[in-house]
């Protein structure tokens, strides 16, 4: 006996087959994908690093990649802060950095504490 409020799903013999063959294929699909891109013989024998060339295969993997930034880059306030931390502040330090070197490098030049042929300019 179901539990109350359990969907009976009735399906014939013939769409329960098509979709055990279905799930037959994806099996046998995934072990040879599986296969493919853990052997280590592609490399030696110029195939390449275990890329697999199959249509469906590179149109699954496109999809994927293109997928994946907007799937799990989700922007919020710690991606932003880490963003911040590890792209714009970097570039703010080092731009600071090399004006506070220059500018103490001219100041040098100016006062004359450098001579003509020790200037890299």
């Amino acid at each position: 006996m179901l539990p109350k409020g359990t969907p009976v799903i009735t399906l014939t013999s013939k769409e329960i087959r098509a979709i055990q063959d279905k799930a037959r294929e994806r099996q046998t699909y995934r072990e040879y994908v599986i296969k493919e891109k853990s052997n280590p013989f592609r490399a030696a024998a110029l195939l390449g690093t275990g890329y697999i060339n199959n249509p469906a295969f590179v149109r699954y993997e496109a999809a994927n990649t293109f997928m994946s930034e907007y799937t799990y880059g989700r922007a919020t306030v710690r991606t932003s802060l880490f963003f911040f931390g590890w792209v714009i502040a970097p570039i703010i330090a080092i731009g600071a950095y090399a004006t506070y070197v220059r500018a103490e490098f001219d100041g040098r030049v100016r006062r004359g504490e450098v001579a003509y042929h020790d200037r890299f300019n």
